[in-house]
């Protein structure tokens, strides 16, 4: 049995636009940094059209005085959106807009028990550990915590057919669902309770993926033989806001799981 995970991309727009010449202002106290929101408003008047395929689009310093930023900062933020494919640079006649391509598909972000049951498979899950926990510096880092925020960790095997596929090691802030060590995880979704119980509904997420051997407990749990392969997935989501509210590693059966991804160009000059 292999599971095949596929994934196709799009890009998923938020509209708010502003007028032709009116900046919006810098929210100085947002947890979102000040070139993320010079980008996102950016963007907004890319897909809204203010901004028009081949427009050259006002110069880093012109931003940086109207949205009352640094230089640095604007130019951040316009770098984002080329390396983003949104806009493009020609070397002395500066950044301009990029023309759109139809969107094809798109990866929904899914947990464990919903990609199993879209493929057919019965899910399981058996419960390692759940503590509340004081976390180290990069989890305090990535996931924006302050003071002596403490983190759920949440250890679980998950199985697809009574069959070990993953273990996964979640970490979610206390303050983004007070009272998940009640919770039953075993026979519940997470995703499901984040978003039924607590009002945290996952928008995003960023990942990367890298092979690696499995160390003698892992195989165990997983049943296979040390130094087998593995697929591991570190993974980071986000509320609509941006506010990061899960940090999650995963270690999948690199004979059982494999992942397919499907991409398409979607912007060009």
């Amino acid at each position: 049995m292999e599971i095949v995970h596929n994934i196709k991309y799009r890009r998923i727009y938020k509209y708010s636009l502003w007028g032709d010449n009116i900046m919006p202002k810098v929210n100085h106290d947002a947890p979102v940094p000040i070139y993320y929101q010079i980008k996102q408003d950016l963007q907004d008047k890319i897909i809204g059209g203010i901004f028009k395929p081949n427009d050259r689009i006002p110069s880093e310093e012109t931003l940086a005085k109207q949205y009352g930023i640094s230089r640095m900062t604007a130019r951040n933020a316009v770098t984002q959106l080329v390396n983003e494919g949104f806009l493009y640079r020609v070397h002395g006649k500066g950044t301009f807009v990029s023309k759109p391509r139809v969107e094809k598909s798109f990866a929904p972000l899914t947990g464990f028990v919903e990609d199993m049951k879209a493929k057919g498979f019965v899910p399981g899950s058996k419960v390692l550990a759940l503590n509340q926990v004081q976390p180290n510096t990069k989890l305090r880092n990535l996931l924006e915590l302050e003071g002596k925020e403490e983190v759920f960790e949440i250890v679980r095997i998950r199985f697809a057919n009574a069959e070990p596929i993953v273990i996964q090691k979640a970490y979610i802030p206390s303050k983004v669902a007070p009272f998940l060590i009640q919770e039953d995880l075993e026979n519940n979704s997470l995703y499901e309770i984040l978003d039924r119980k607590y009002g945290a509904v996952l928008f995003k997420a960023s990942q990367r993926m890298e092979a690696v051997s499995a160390t003698k407990e892992q195989a165990e749990l997983l049943g296979l033989k040390r130094g087998k392969p593995l697929l591991y997935i570190e993974r980071i989501s986000y509320l609509e806001n941006s506010t990061p509210v899960e940090y999650v590693e995963m270690w999948y059966r690199g004979d059982r799981y494999a992942f397919e991804v499907e991409l398409f160009r979607e912007w060009d000059k």
